[in-house]
């Protein structure tokens, strides 16, 4: 009888090993959890542009009556920091082309001059955005729009340029002529 109660006591002691491995511990959760908090700070909407620039006829050429001139805004850039949902509207206004001293007629740029936008760069590693260019001809489009954005998550950034185009009158007297350039962008 000894050896069965022997193999009984053993058997008993390895199912409560067994038991006692196989047994999930139980915890208690914590009374006072914590809790951790991230504030996102809203930055600001701004936009930019590169230099001043030169409009030039064919091949570089300086302008005639009765031409077009060309020349490209560089370096336009939007940067949107406000970390939010809200999209954006860029615009574009320019004055007439006057002479030093204004002694002579200007060049409308309401008559004769045209901005076309090119696709806008998105940067990487910041939020998304969805862009769409569009093509100014002043005096005829009133908002002036040249790029908007749609779908903003977050932070962006857009660049791009802008070809140029500005017919010369056929009574355009000779002197060097000058208009400023001004964008502007607005929360849409």
């Amino acid at each position: 009888m000894r050896k069965s109660s022997f193999a009984a006591l053993a058997l008993l002691g390895s199912v409560a090993l067994v038991g006692a491995t196989v047994t999930p511990a139980m915890a208690v959760d914590e009374t006072n959890p914590k809790t951790a908090t991230i504030a996102i700070a809203a930055g600001a909407l701004s936009i930019t542009s590169g230099g001043s620039f030169s409009l030039l006829g064919t091949s570089g050429a300086p302008a005639k009556p009765g031409t077009t001139v060309t020349g490209v805004a560089s370096g336009i850039v939007v940067t949107d920091e406000r970390a939010g949902t809200t999209g954006w509207v860029a615009s574009v206004s320019m004055a007439n082309f006057t002479i030093n001293g204004g002694v002579t007629t200007p060049i409308p740029v309401d008559a004769v001059g045209t901005y076309i936008p090119r696709t806008a760069s998105k940067t990487d590693g910041m939020g998304s955005s969805t862009l769409a260019v569009g093509t100014v001809k002043f005096g005829t489009t009133p908002a002036l729009v040249q790029q908007t954005a749609t779908q903003v998550a977050g932070n962006n950034q857009a660049t791009w340029s802008a070809d140029l185009r500005v017919a010369i009158p056929g009574n355009t007297q000779t002197g060097s002529y000058t208009s400023v350039i001004t964008h502007s962008v607005l929360t849409s």
